[in-house]
């Protein structure tokens, strides 16, 4: 029995839709057989957990409205908004999170030749958008056009009229592949410019949107789906009247959607309307958690942690709390700085503000100790340089370093100035939760004569000036890839480009080449010693002065929600998960509605959980099958 797909993310690090993982191919007619050359994956383990019942909603918080409802173009690079997509669209193929193999979704069959570059795939004969129409390879060739913006003629010439503001996105579909070919209605062929082992994963796991809708020139696009999402194929869907602006996002299931009987998709998208409210306040959404506004909370503040969860409903076993050890990538996090402009031009300007960046006093006083600090662009995984150098707090290295680069003088008021000026950065914060963390770090700064000043902005604002490049220093956090994609953040070419992942603006010729060597590069243990160059290479540079992170997922939720045994899959992100995987328990809805009703007390599960011990990332399918 074959996994039917999860929802498709795009994945804030690398601007990838991938569905995770595939559906059970179809072969009920002539249309759906496939020379025995093809490949498929009909064996690959089920997902979803038989025991899921379907009806019920699940309402959960974001803390900021979304800027717009685009798959891409500016301000469209959303954790959240990716999760919304993620359940509209579908991709042709994807890659199970607990074997991390190759799986069907709207394809059934692939072929991959790499000694001529040439990639093919074959689409469900039964796969339908939500209108009832059919999904064709046309759909795949437009797609990828829209992708490729001004580069969708495939040819090499720029059309302006239909770019999409998306600069990333157009260099990674509309140079690294030629333009698609629709062999017949049902198979799309595809040649690749260049020899990468990614490229089958970014065209298989491109959104696929129908024609009809997205063959327009850019600026229309940009317009007419600000506020529409484009037509999906996926099992939900957005019904008129279910975004309330500025307020809240719903998503239906769709009682019609192709695949739904599918064998694999037992267990899956199990919810009839999943729920999104606006929660700017991440201590009114613990307290909406407290009321049973919202079903479920990802505690990202250790103190809460530690501290808060003595009220009634956790003590009677109404709220569950889980510390879920996973093996989901891990992003990093930190201050990124503007290297484009004075003063973090400078290295040691920099190094020094990453010396500065008082980690240790922040784990002590405000994380009870629950974090382990980043000391590589790749935390906690195999691609991580084990020999990057610990940048711990060091405020006379840090003195030294500022000196070097002129810093040296202090006027009456105890702060640094260099040419009459005083050394003052603002840092616009659009979450109020990061204030106390920044306020702690502000006093280290004030030590050293640095005017660190703090201000709290929109959200939307703040997202547009830094994909404008208009700051100096921002407190940023980045998700991770299955597979790391470094030329998504780190290459020059985009150093100098708005609204892409190459936040700092850096550029390194020895990175832009270990990253074509990467590409070309399909022995895995290699690949992992060329991204340990590459971390390397990036860490000695500092573009950012680097944060913290934990391997686990903190979730408490009211014990009306079912979910699988281990919680959620090995790689893919819970907070995707939960919205595929969980599912609304009547019976566990009924016994916590009486117990609230008497004051009774449930049963109390293990606070922490570690099922997914034994996943090994260089050969997962041995860890999923245990």
């Amino acid at each position: 029995m074959t996994a039917r797909p999860l929802p498709a993310a795009l994945l804030a690090a690398g601007l990838v839709f991938l569905t995770l993982p595939g559906g059970a191919a179809a072969r009920a007619d002539e249309d759906a057989k496939a020379p025995e050359a093809w490949e498929s994956n009909d064996d690959a383990p089920p997902i979803g957990d038989p025991r899921a019942k379907k009806g019920g909603t699940l309402t959960g918080s974001i803390p900021q409205p979304l800027p717009t409802f685009r798959t891409d173009g500016p301000e469209s690079r959303l954790v959240t908004l990716s999760n919304i997509q993620g359940l509209i669209y579908e991709s042709l193929i994807g890659i199970h999170p607990n074997t991390l193999e190759f799986v069907p979704s709207l394809a059934t069959h692939w072929q991959f030749d790499y000694d001529h570059k040439v990639l093919r795939f074959r689409i469900n004969p039964r796969a339908r958008f939500a209108d009832g129409s059919e999904v064709t390879a046309d759909d795949v060739v437009a797609s990828w056009e829209h992708l490729a913006g001004s580069l969708h003629r495939g040819d090499g010439t720029e059309d302006p009229t239909w770019g999409r503001k998306d600069p990333y996105a157009e260099q990674l579909y509309g140079k690294s592949f030629k333009k698609p070919v629709a062999l017949d209605r049902l198979t799309v062929q595809v040649e690749m410019a260049e020899d990468n082992w990614r490229l089958p994963i970014y065209f298989g796991g491109m959104a696929i949107m129908p024609a009809k809708q997205i063959r327009i020139p850019g600026d229309a696009y940009l317009k007419e789906y600000q506020w529409k999402f484009v037509l999906g194929s996926g099992p939900y869907h957005m019904l008129p009247g279910d975004h309330v602006e500025q307020e809240s996002y719903t998503l239906t299931r769709r009682a019609d959607w192709w695949a739904k009987d599918d064998p694999g998709a037992v267990g899956l998208y199990n919810f009839d309307k999943i729920r999104f409210v606006v929660v700017r306040d991440d201590t009114l959404e613990f307290e909406k958690l407290k009321r049973g506004e919202i079903d479920y909370y990802f505690n990202l503040k250790a103190q809460r942690w530690a501290e808060e969860y003595d009220f009634e409903a956790v003590k009677k076993g109404w709220v569950q709390r889980r510390k879920v050890y996973t093996k989901e990538p891990q992003g990093f996090s930190g201050l990124a700085f503007n290297m484009r402009k004075p003063p973090f031009d400078d290295i040691r300007v920099r190094k020094a503000f990453a010396h500065l960046f008082n980690r240790e006093k922040l784990n002590e006083k405000l994380f009870y100790r629950q974090y382990d600090f980043i000391d590589s662009y790749y935390p906690g995984s195999v691609y991580a340089n084990p020999t990057n150098p610990k940048i711990r707090f060091e405020p006379r290295l840090a003195a030294d370093l500022l000196a070097q680069a002129g810093w040296k003088e202090r006027d009456k008021d105890g702060w640094l100035v260099k040419d009459g000026q005083v050394f003052a950065i603002t840092l616009e914060l659009g979450n109020p939760t990061l204030e106390r963390i920044y306020t702690v770090v502000q006093e280290d700064f004030r030590n050293a004569g640095i005017k660190l000043e703090l201000k709290l902005t929109d959200p939307v604002a703040l997202t547009k000036k830094v994909e404008e490049r208009q700051f100096l220093i921002h407190s940023q956090a980045w998700g991770a890839l299955l597979f790391p994609n470094p030329e998504s953040s780190w290459s020059s070419e985009l150093a100098a480009k708005p609204a892409n992942n190459n936040i700092p603006g850096f550029k390194s010729e020895k990175v832009d080449k270990f990253c074509e060597v990467y590409d070309r590069t399909r022995d895995l243990k290699r690949r992992i010693q060329i991204v340990q160059r590459i971390d390397e290479a990036i860490f000695a540079e500092h573009p950012y002065a680097l944060g913290w992170y934990g391997p686990y997922e903190r979730i408490a939720y009211w014990d009306k929600l079912g979910h699988p045994e281990k919680y959620f899959t090995a790689t893919n992100r819970p907070d995707a998960d939960i919205l595929s995987l969980w599912w609304h328990d009547p019976e566990r809805a009924k016994a916590v509605e009486e117990a609230r009703r008497t004051g009774a007390s449930l049963p109390v599960g293990a606070e922490v959980a570690k099922p997914w011990e034994d996943f090994d990332p260089v050969s997962p399918k041995k860890g999923a099958e245990k």
